[in-house]
């Protein structure tokens, strides 16, 4: 269709992706070891499931009927008081926004935010389809590279701010990396931006991608950017941490410290609206009540973080320092890391090559199939360097 020639370039990485997972998944059946999505194969735990069945079994009127735009009045109660408790800023139910998850957010957020004659920056590598969105909503972005150690290259952003930047896009932790960004930075990049505006007489916002923030396996002190610069938004998805991606619940929040607060939160319910996403489902909305307290058990994933590390290093590889997330991030041993996922997959072990993160070289691993297939699938890594 021609409604989406101008996104071909965008979208036709993860659609190649797609042709090999499939082809993959047919050569290799159940043999094949799937590190490429983060999908977690051995699904949510009883707790979850516990709250998802006594949510559909609440006897109340009107439940799994509409909701209001930006969701549930208690669901977005009990998620401030859960942010007051964390991070201490002063929330309020209307400073947080239901979305049917993540993607929902970011796109409500980027519509409600910015237009044709702006401009965002976006630090890579990043998740796939941030820059699809912007260009679908037809907002101009800006890439920014790395530092080497994939930390925020401070002096890159600096130079790539103009009189034209209305926004800044993170992850906290990083997708695809697991680099969680320490409180010093963030507060550099904070005081980066407050000169920009100052400099520019303008409003630049920060947007943090924040949903892996309950993975740090690490246990390094998670810094949202909403705690050093006013003008931010978190956007958030219970999937990752309840193991229930499919079930697209999220929201985005609005720093009760922005000076226009009110102004933005208006926009962001109108977005619910005029997007058509409209809201969570009613049930998932009375569910993540229930597990505002849940937290994953990261014991397990730090061990095997530990143990896939130390093997791709063994192996020769170069592997990303990182203290968060499902994901393993490390250099390709050629060039280009498409034709390195195609080798790896014709061992039946599938990976997300980085070009789809908009950065060349590397390759991502995610830790979340059964450990017995992890274990599996790593010595065909050794294998291809042998083959080189």
């Amino acid at each position: 269709m021609k409604n989406f020639d101008h996104l071909r370039s965008l979208l036709e990485p993860q659609e190649r992706l797609e042709r090999l997972i499939g082809v993959t998944i047919r050569r290799f059946g159940r043999h094949c070891v799937d590190l490429a999505y983060a999908n977690a194969h051995e699904g949510p735990d009883e707790e979850v499931l516990r709250a998802l069945e006594l949510s559909v079994r609440e006897d109340r009127e009107l439940s799994f009927q509409y909701t209001p735009y930006g969701g549930r009045t208690i669901t977005r109660r009990l998620i401030a008081a859960d942010l007051n408790r964390e991070d201490g800023l002063p929330w309020t139910y209307r400073d947080v926004v239901m979305t049917p998850g993540a993607m929902a957010a970011l796109n409500i957020a980027f519509r409600a935010l910015f237009g044709a004659a702006d401009e965002v920056i976006v630090l890579t590598p990043c998740w796939h389809d941030y820059p699809l969105y912007l260009s679908n909503l037809g907002v101009p972005m800006c890439p920014v590279a790395p530092a080497p150690d994939k930390h925020i290259d401070l002096a890159a952003v600096g130079r790539a701010l103009g009189p034209r930047t209305r926004g800044v896009l993170l992850s906290q932790p990083c997708c695809p990396t697991g680099v969680l960004y320490g409180e010093d930075e963030i507060g550099d990049l904070a005081k980066l931006l407050r000169e920009a505006e100052a400099r520019f007489g303008t409003r630049i916002y920060l947007i943090s991608d924040e949903v892996h923030r309950r993975l740090v396996w690490s246990r390094a002190s998670f810094h949202s950017p909403l705690l050093s610069y006013p003008r931010s938004l978190s956007v958030y998805s219970f999937g990752k941490v309840l193991a229930l991606q499919g079930q697209r619940t999220g929201f985005v929040a609005v720093s009760p410290r922005m000076p226009e607060n009110d102004e933005v939160r208006r926009a962001l319910e109108r977005g619910v609206r005029l997007m058509g996403f409209c809201a969570p489902t009613d049930l998932m909305q009375r569910a993540v009540c229930r597990l505002l307290d849940y937290r994953p058990h990261l014991d397990a994933l730090a061990q095997q973080q530990e143990t896939v590390r130390t093997a791709l290093t063994g192996y020769g590889y170069e592997v990303c320092k990182a203290e968060a997330t499902f994901f393993v991030y490390a250099r390709s041993p050629i060039p280009d890391d498409f034709k390195f996922a195609e080798l790896l997959a014709s061992r039946g072990v599938l990976v997300v090559p980085s070009t789809l993160f908009h950065e060349t070289g590397y390759f991502r691993i995610s830790l979340t199939a059964r450990p017995a297939s992890v274990a599996e699938g790593l010595p065909a890594f050794a294998r291809v360097l042998d083959a080189l």
